[in-house]
């Protein structure tokens, strides 16, 4: 998009990536963006606010509301589904958490919408700005996300290597954005409020959501990213700043994380993330999503994996090490980034991964026929495959040699095998009718397609309570 500036305003070319971010974060106006970005900017809200809906409900999440509750009640923002509200901060964490915690948030340039929308859904109520300034810093908040994440995707280091999960700092730069909006700071102060955004950014433990990490994993994705990026934008208003070349500097982010970037990626203007949404069917890591479809597809074509001695899984090597494991799942956590569990389950006749699979995993696992199923999966690197919608099933023989195999790369809401605006719907209602009578739901749907001309719009997370 072109940013539009004062007549005979000349403006100096950027010094840094983060302040050509804030330049362009600055510079996005809601009527100049495109209506099918809007709409699935909108789409990216109702999601979100469904994935917090059904995780409200779980144990660890009550013991966090709890927690923070105890230590900061101050009635900024809205808990949703829990009748409270909290400072903007705290409510972006509850939230946040319970968004992420069964997987089933979306994966847009990483996991971008949790910790955006989050954030914005908390401090847009606190700063009472109307729906349409709503949706501007949502938009805002994935674009930039998005830009920071593609400059290294491609090129990103094992986890093996770094120990690092790379979508939580692009998310909190993103929030950063986000909540700058929402603020109204000058492109200055939004530049200040990236920085620090990236300085004050969790690293994202790799142990901690592929290996053994405890009930704390959510707060990775979108809850500390979105309190962060508040934080950072209150700190910059206030006067603080951080690190201009965070991204790009030789000890900065990038090096440490890939083994190249794209500058170009963060200066481009002319892409729109939103325009193709990676969403989410599965309760589960989305690196297992292809995969899943692919045995499910190969399960409904008659296909019989029960009589295969081995079933052999490739899929790009940097992935492989964080989803294959040497056991069943110990954890609920664990059970949604289990490759072997969640084919199993798919290959004896699951449709999809639903959130009971990982709550109660324990009982699953116990069935013959799963555990069983478990043992025949093989997860291995497959050579030339880079993405994680890319993967190879094959079932083999007693000898090894394949009777079946399964080449897949579109997994069900990617670019090219997206949800429709009306599925995505669906699954809000499959996540949060429970919570309004069916009524309620449509009236809430109706009401949610004319957000942008909402000046009120506290219904939206208070309708659950």
């Amino acid at each position: 998009m072109s940013v539009t500036l004062p007549a005979g305003h000349v403006e100096a070319p950027a010094t840094s990536l983060l302040e050509a971010l804030a330049r362009y974060a600055v510079g996005i106006r809601l009527e100049q963006v495109p209506q099918s970005v809007r709409e699935q900017a909108k789409l990216c809200i109702l999601d979100t606010i469904g994935c917090i809906v059904a995780g409200s409900g779980i144990e660890e999440a009550k013991i966090l509301l709890e927690g923070e509750r105890a230590r900061d009640a101050r009635p900024e923002a809205s808990v949703i589904g829990a009748n409270t509200k909290l400072s903007a901060e705290a409510a972006t964490r509850v939230n946040g958490y319970m968004g992420d915690i069964l997987e089933l948030n979306d994966i847009i340039a990483g996991h971008a919408s949790i910790g955006n929308v989050s954030a914005a859904l908390a401090l847009g109520q606190a700063c009472k700005a109307t729906g349409a300034e709503l949706l501007e810093a949502v938009i805002t908040g994935i674009e930039v996300t998005g830009r920071v994440y593609s400059a290294f995707y491609s090129s990103m280091k094992p986890y093996t290597e770094t120990g690092m999960a790379v979508v939580g700092f692009p998310s909190t730069i993103g929030a950063a954005a986000a909540a700058s909006r929402l603020l109204g700071l000058d492109r200055e102060r939004t530049q200040h409020a990236l920085e620090i955004a990236g300085a004050l950014a969790g690293w994202c433990p790799a142990e901690v959501i592929f290996g053994q990490g405890g009930t704390i994993k959510p707060m990775l994705f979108g809850a500390w990213p979105g309190s962060v990026g508040i934080a950072a934008a209150r700190y910059a208003r206030d006067g603080l700043g951080g690190p201009p070349r965070l991204l790009e500097s030789g000890i900065g982010y990038y090096v440490t994380v890939a083994r190249h970037s794209d500058p170009g990626a963060v200066l481009d203007a002319q892409t729109w993330y939103l325009a193709n949404p990676r969403r989410k069917v599965h309760a589960c890591c989305g690196y297992l999503h292809s995969a899943l479809d692919a045995v499910t597809a190969m399960r409904r074509e008659g296909v019989r994996f029960e009589e295969a001695a081995a079933i052999e899984v490739r899929m790009p090597g940097h992935l492989v090490p964080a989803v294959s494991k040497s056991g069943p799942p110990q954890s609920a956590n664990q059970a949604r980034f289990h490759a072997e569990y969640c084919l199993a389950l798919a290959a004896s006749g699951a449709e999809v991964i639903a959130p009971e699979h990982s709550v109660s995993f324990s009982g699953f696992t116990e069935r013959p026929e799963i555990a069983s199923m478990m043992k025949k999966f093989r997860i291995c690197a497959g050579p030339g495959l880079t993405h994680y919608y890319q993967c190879t099933v094959s079932l083999l023989d007693g000898a090894g040699a394949a009777v079946h195999r399964r080449d897949f790369a579109a997994p069900k809401g990617s670019p090219a095998n997206p949800m429709n605006d009306e599925e995505v719907r669906d699954k809000f209602r499959r996540l949060a009718g429970a919570r309004l009578p069916a009524r309620g739901v449509d009236g809430y749907l109706k009401k949610f397609e004319r957000l942008e001309q909402e000046r009120g719009w506290e219904w939206l997370v208070a309708s659950f309570d």
